[in-house]
């Protein structure tokens, strides 16, 4: 009986051992199964959602993803060769012979030709498609075929960003047969010839890219990435620090929070993106220049920096602060309100009893428009707003979600621009007369003319001698600081929250919103999976 007993608890034990070791192997062969699944897939946290994905109609940070150009920014943000081999520029400047690989194939496995390039600035060109990038055009005479890799570009006259602007997305001409380029399929399910091609949008959920095995340049290392579109910044925070998303970028008051996550790394990365408000010229107000002045000067800068965005930033008083051409001789319109009440009086905008100012029995007020899921923009909005109360003025915050934003019928609107490229990107589209919103593709949503910033604008794309081209961005500055478009506030500060495993970021000066920093994604990888 003995015996038997023992032979029983013995059986048991090893029908028990072998039970925990099967399930121990199941569970191990679990988590092996689902490090492997996720050990190519990079998600991003995505502030929002595309309305298409053509690159000449929208901009989206999938660019470097899914495009590549004839040229292509590098660490420093300077045009080197990318699909392009080799570019020669005639002496006169008028003339680009253009060079390209014989290796390099659209995602659908059609070889890139000179016939796409020209397709792709002839397609720019055409008032019918309303690209954005026209006026990146505008100076393209001509454009001849060599032959299948040999191209020809003819200038009207000297156009010194122009390598910049070959940095655009080549379109495949193929795709488009019989198709309007605003309406074609091609918008919603890309070709590019770039390190990731299109697998599948889920409409309101997520965007999936997979790696392209053909591409002519570094392979990708990661074989999937999946932006998910979460437009409520405190979720795509909590998100991150959960582990549903690998990369976010971050708000300032998050930043502290989360840099307790061990399993994060914090990429504080300079930019030339700031923030300010858009005079709308369409409303007589702001027809006064001693309003908008007055308004700038009544404009607590140090406060947005210290309080909102919690140093992660510095003050602005121009559009190429960051830019090596930049004019610190202008004026900063540092927080002056005794500056700010003496313009509002010249102006005959007397104080009343009830504290606010009048003028013909109108009360000086107006409201700023801002998107309610940009928390760094509301916030600065609302601060400003109350500010302006020490200078008679009654401002009002509208916060609204972007489908319900028309900027040009905005009395100000809160604007988030900059550029770390030739001192002409993100000015003239902004600033010239002929970009109006109202009239053409470009960005003057505020209607801003002035001749003398038209001219200087102009000038300052065909000039070709560096020394001359930064006397004439200065000049461009002191200009618009005299007769202001926008009251400039801050510069922010990119910060982007990724899993510490993620390795292969290369940080330079990004653009607007952060824009730029995928700029290397092919080279990143996990090196713990």
């Amino acid at each position: 009986m003995k015996k038997f007993s023992l032979f029983i608890l013995l059986t048991t034990l090893v029908i028990t051992l072998v039970g925990c070791g099967e399930e121990s192997n199941q569970q191990e062969k679990q988590k092996t199964a689902e490090s492997s699944s996720h050990a190519n897939e990079l998600i991003y946290a995505s502030e929002s959602e595309f309305d298409g994905l053509n690159p000449i109609l929208e901009e989206t940070n999938l660019d470097a993803f899914l495009f590549r150009g004839l040229m292509r920014f590098d660490e420093n943000n300077l045009p080197i060769n990318d699909i392009a081999e080799d570019v020669q520029v005639s002496d006169n400047q008028l003339t680009y012979t253009v060079k390209i690989k014989n290796d390099v194939t659209f995602h659908d496995g059609q070889v890139l030709t000179v016939d796409d390039v020209i397709f792709t600035i002839e397609s720019i060109l055409d008032d019918h498609n309303a690209s954005f990038l026209k006026s990146d055009f505008i100076h393209v005479a001509a454009m001849e075929k060599v032959d299948e890799t040999t191209m020809k570009i003819m200038l009207d006259e000297p156009f010194t960003p122009m390598l910049d602007k070959l940095t655009v997305p080549i379109l495949p001409k193929h795709a488009f047969e019989g198709q309007d380029m605003r309406t074609a399929s091609f918008n919603e399910q890309p070709i590019g010839a770039g390190p990731f091609m299109f697998d599948k949008w889920d409409r309101g959920t997520s965007l999936t890219l997979k790696a392209y095995p053909f591409f002519f340049g570094t392979k990708a290392s990661l074989d999937n990435v999946i932006f998910k579109f979460i437009p409520d910044s405190n979720v795509r925070a909590l998100q991150l620090k959960s582990g549903e998303v690998d990369i976010a970028l971050l708000d300032p008051t998050q930043i502290a929070e989360l840099s307790k996550a061990p399993h994060l790394k914090m990429y504080e990365v300079d930019s030339a993106d700031y923030r300010g408000i858009l005079f709308n010229m369409q409303f007589d107000l702001w027809q006064d220049v001693n309003i908008r002045k007055a308004m700038s000067f009544a404009i607590d800068r140090a406060g947005i920096v210290k309080g909102i965005l919690q140093d992660f930033g510095t003050e602005a008083y121009s559009p190429l602060q960051k830019h090596a051409f930049v004019n610190e001789d202008i004026e900063h319109y540092a927080y002056n309100l005794d500056k700010a009440n003496d313009l509002l009086e010249q102006s005959d905008w007397k104080l009343a009893k009830d504290g606010f100012r009048y003028k013909d029995g109108q009360k000086l007020g107006f409201t700023i428009t801002v998107p309610v899921t940009d928390s760094v923009r509301v916030n600065m909005a609302n601060y400003v707003a109350e500010g302006y109360k020490a200078v008679g003025a009654d401002v009002d915050v509208d916060a609204l979600d972007w489908s319900s934003i028309v900027i040009e019928e905005a009395e100000t609107f809160m604007v988030g621009w900059g550029s770390p490229y030739d001192a002409d990107h993100h000015t003239y589209s902004l600033f010239h007369t002929n970009q109006s919103s109202l009239t053409s593709a470009g960005y003057n949503y505020g209607s801003y003319s002035n001749a003398k910033v038209d001219a200087l604008l102009e000038q300052g794309r065909i000039t070709v001698d560096p020394t001359k081209r930064q006397e004439i961005y200065r000049a461009l500055q002191q200009e618009l600081a005299e007769d202001p478009p926008f009251a400039y506030f801050a510069y922010v500060d990119a910060v982007y929250g990724i899993d510490k495993n993620i390795s292969g970021v290369k940080e330079r000066i990004l653009g607007h919103h952060g824009a730029g920093f995928l700029w290397n994604v092919e080279e990143w990888k996990w090196h713990d999976r």
